[in-house]
């Protein structure tokens, strides 16, 4: 702690009269284009949200874009943090111990588990692949264009269906410009990280880029016994080669990742005796204690893990063809990760799991895109192919060790076995999808325009499971050692739009679009009656919104509101029963989700700028009846969804000044997330509070291309639940994940 208390030192020292000097001096403006009235003025976005390079204000969807160097200067450092900036955007860590994880939530729609019979409902696209298992996503390295968050159903457009919405990562391609850049990034928690990039030319039309990155790190959650967990020591590396000639343009691009850590951190934050805790106290060993302080824990060796390994390879091809440009985005990509919770916080086994899981994915995708009828006509059509083969190992501890004390003083075979919840899965499903999608935009007028876009996807799923009691060495389910399931889903989702532009300033549209999300298998069975499916689900969005380019170009304000009717959700959910948990996923009735959206900048002069978003949602289950173990039905419709948050909100202010011979830019951004439940259920004691983020940055640029700064992550130090589980009628326990505490860096950076 010595180290973030001199950091913080420095920012008060450094950051905050560099602040005030800023403010007085308005003669030392810095220039940011060449013209005064340029850096007055909002500046254009460059989006392919339609997979063409548009406008932002041009693009009917309600779209998030921020750039490459937008996430410096907002000190973000991985993916998840856009949702400080981003309306109606909720990312959660997920409950496996798995730092890793990206489980994202647009508009309230979401429900993503690691188990590998769950496809998540936002997508995440990296240079135009989906990654159908969302670990050890390279968004660190440097090189990132820009990141697109496109809310509501994308199936007319991407060649993976998305029905809650994408998020759509963008590396910059190779130019030959031979410059680059490096730096480093100290701070809290003795956390280093260094990182470095390289465009270069090789021949008059072959260019290449490299990006590396290594960062290592303390976890701010302390061991008992000794260490930390959600500590950080990761390498990642990728490049790129671009060659062009003619109307060709190919890039092939690989990348890899590494990642060596503790599980990440989690809490127990309340604990009941029950029966299996009370066997376990009485012939293992005493278990379970409540930590006071949510920084301190434990942790079993077997269960603290977090790796991952991690490679892919992308090939695309842009040539004209057909009258129009075609299209190609080959890929292939590996991951293997081995992560692991410990439910009740100590160093006793008494519960907990560990997952292994190995994920192979193959994509093709074509797209065609045509200018006709002298242009009042734009098409895209394209066709989707993709295949994966993921394997998950899951052991399940439940007392470890208590079928051999029981047998030991003598208990019924038979009962004792009945006990033996220690569980080993291995379960491999195979995934093949085929697709068609198109999108076509007719220009009725110099200012209408209409678009009608539609997906077809067939999608056929092959799961395979074997569940053995590890102690008994008897199957989980008597008499069904092992099985496999087989299903097939095919959907049609349509979408159509106009579009119209009221004058220079003014753009409004309207949108009908559905989305889909296939069916699964449930992956968690207890019994023989559980083994077997859930069906897809259906989402109906209505959406108009508001493009605004206001006063001289100084405002940007652009607004939508939304109506989402969703048949069939898809929900997790659990219920104990004596000898076991039910852990399943299930089809709610219905509901209905609707809100509100904001976003907007106000350049109030050449050295003062803001930045704000607001999101509004109103999600409740119009019918919802679920049915626990013993066939009792229970009525949820009363329930709130879980991760929707009513408000979210953000707002940041931005000086720019000339301070001697350096650049200077002061941030500050304030990020409010409103409450929202963590289960399914509600259960209370899972509720996260409304709380408020606030980020500051300070950074100073040298004109040889040197900078350096100092920012500070949640300075206000809030710890909200942000995810959780309620073991509390099985296991006796309540777990949690918290936010991170208060964080402070320094970075030093050179572009060459």
């Amino acid at each position: 702690m010595k180290s973030n208390k001199a950091i913080l030192r420095a920012w008060m020292l450094g950051a905050a009269p560099a602040a005030l000097l800023a403010i007085a001096t308005p003669a030392a403006a810095q220039q940011v284009d060449e013209t005064p009235q340029a850096a007055t003025m909002v500046g254009d976005v460059v989006v392919t949200a339609r997979r063409r390079s548009e406008n932002l204000q041009d693009v009917p969807i309600a779209v998030t874009a921020v750039t490459g160097e937008g996430l410096e200067a907002r000190g973000y450092s991985s993916l998840i943090d856009i949702q400080q900036m981003t309306p109606n955007l909720t990312f959660t860590p997920g409950t496996g111990g798995s730092s890793g994880q990206m489980s994202a939530y647009v508009r309230g729609v979401g429900e993503y588990d690691y188990i590998v019979t769950s496809d998540p409902a936002v997508a995440v696209f990296f240079d135009g692949v989906y990654q159908g298992r969302p670990f050890g996503a390279l968004t660190s390295l440097m090189g990132i264009e820009r990141v697109e968050v496109l809310r509501g159903p994308q199936g007319s457009l991407f060649g993976k269906n998305t029905i809650g919405g994408a998020i759509s990562v963008v590396m910059k391609k190779p130019t030959g410009s031979n410059t680059g850049e490096a730096d480093l990034k100290v701070g809290s928690y003795d956390y280093a990280q260094v990182r470095g990039s390289y465009d270069m030319a090789l021949t008059d039309d072959l260019s290449m880029s490299v990006s590396a990155l290594g960062r290592w790190g303390d976890g701010w959650q302390e061991l008992e016994s000794g260490g930390t967990k959600g500590n950080t020591d990761q390498i990642a590396g990728r490049a790129a080669l671009r060659w062009t000639k003619g109307e060709l343009d190919a890039v092939l691009s690989v990348d890899g990742y590494r990642q060596r850590q503790n599980a990440a951190a989690n809490s127990m934050i309340a604990f009941q005796p029950v029966f299996f805790s009370d066997m376990y106290s009485q012939f293992v060993e005493p278990c379970c204690t409540v930590h006071k302080d949510i920084d301190k824990t434990d942790v079993t060796p077997m269960l603290n893990i977090d790796n991952a390994d991690a490679g892919s390879a992308t090939l695309t091809l842009d040539f004209p063809a057909f009258g129009g440009d075609m299209k190609s985005i080959s890929a292939a990509r590996y991951s293997r990760v081995a992560f692991a919770r410990d439910g009740d916080a100590s160093v006793t086994n008494y519960s907990g799991d560990r997952q292994d899981i190995t994920s192979r994915q193959f994509s093709q995708e074509f797209q065609l895109s045509n200018e006709l009828f002298d242009g009042k006509v734009t098409t895209l059509a394209g066709l989707y192919l993709y295949h994966e083969r993921s394997r998950q190992k899951t052991t399940l501890v439940t007392a470890w060790g208590l079928y051999p004390k029981l047998i030991e003083a003598g208990f019924d075979p038979a009962m004792a076995e009945a006990l033996d919840f220690n569980v080993a899965f291995d379960q491999t499903q195979e995934t093949d999808n085929i697709a068609l999608f198109g999108n076509a935009t007719y220009r009725a007028t110099e200012r209408l325009s209409f678009d009608v876009g539609a997906r077809y996807t067939h999608e056929e799923k092959t799961f395979d499971q074997s569940a053995t009691r590890i102690f008994a060495k008897v199957p989980l389910i008597p008499g069904v050692p092992s099985y496999t399931l087989d299903e097939t889903w095919s959907n049609f989702s349509p979408k159509v739009s106009a579009n119209y532009e009221f004058n220079d300033e003014v753009r409004g549209y309207a949108i009908i679009s559905q989305g889909f999300r296939s069916g699964g298998f449930n992956g968690r069975p207890t019994s023989e009656a559980e083994i077997g499916s859930f069906d897809p689900e259906i989402l109906t969005s209505y959406e108009i919104g508001l493009k605004n380019d206001l006063l001289d170009r100084r405002l940007r304000l652009n607004l939508s509101a939304f109506y989402n009717q969703y048949q069939d959700m898809q929900v997790v959910v659990s219920y104990p029963i004596m000898g076991g948990v039910v852990a399943r996923t299930e089809n709610a009735g219905k509901a209905r989700i609707w809100g509100i959206e904001a976003e907007g900048r106000f350049i109030a002069n050449d050295w003062l700028s803001f930045e704000g978003a607001l999101g509004y949602l109103n999600a409740a289950y119009e019918e919802y009846f679920s049915q626990d173990p013993s066939g009792n039905i229970l009525d949820y419709s009363h329930l709130k969804l879980k991760h929707t948050p009513p408000w979210t909100a953000s707002l940041g202010a931005v000086v720019n000044r000339r301070i001697g011979q350096f650049d200077t830019t002061f941030r500050v951004d304030a990020a409010y997330m409103d409450e929202q439940y963590s289960d399914t259920q509600n259960q209370p004691l899972l509720k996260g509070e409304a709380h408020t983020l606030l980020n500051a940055s300070v950074n100073f640029r040298a004109d040889n291309g040197l900078s350096f700064g100092i920012e500070g992550q949640n300075l206000t130090d809030e710890r909200v639940i942000k995810e959780g589980y309620d073991g509390a009628a099985f296991f006796g326990f309540t777990e949690a994940y918290y936010n991170p505490p208060r964080r402070i860096y320094a970075t030093v950076r050179y572009a060459f």
